[in-house]
């Protein structure tokens, strides 16, 4: 189980950051089922602490993604060096860089995520974000 759990969270980090790259990109009324599907892998307890270090619910998560959809077409976003730094039978801590270019500016972050990964699927607990330069 442990390296199918490692496999899991690797496809899991890659696969978010497509749904998002397309509630980003895409036009807002395309989004709603994309919406659902990223929310679905967010435990119903799942927080994050984003770049300027405010914690923020799954709620909170769920508004800034549905405000945001379609806001940045020509967006990219680039996953890279993961790399799984712990782990406990299912549960995994992910670190990972997320790169984003826009419009000729780029702003990264280094993102450590907590999550499960069972033959169920994965749910992520925690995400914790810092900004890099």
């Amino acid at each position: 189980m442990p390296d199918h759990a490692i496999a899991r969270a690797e496809r899991s980090i890659h696969h978010v950051h497509e749904l998002i790259h397309s509630i980003f990109t895409r036009p807002a009324a395309e989004t709603q089922a994309v919406l659902g599907g990223l929310m679905a892998v967010f435990a119903d307890d799942f927080s994050m602490v984003g770049t300027a270090g405010t914690v923020v619910t799954r709620a909170q998560v769920e508004q800034l993604f549905s405000r945001a959809a379609g806001a940045r077409p020509g967006l990219e976003i680039v996953v890279s060096d993961v790399q799984v730094v712990w782990q406990a039978g299912v549960n995994v801590a992910v670190r990972y860089k997320e790169t984003h270019r826009l419009q000729g500016v780029v702003q990264a972050r280094w993102s450590l995520a907590l999550l499960e990964c069972s033959n169920h699927g994965v749910v992520w607990h925690c995400l914790h974000e810092t900004a890099t330069s």
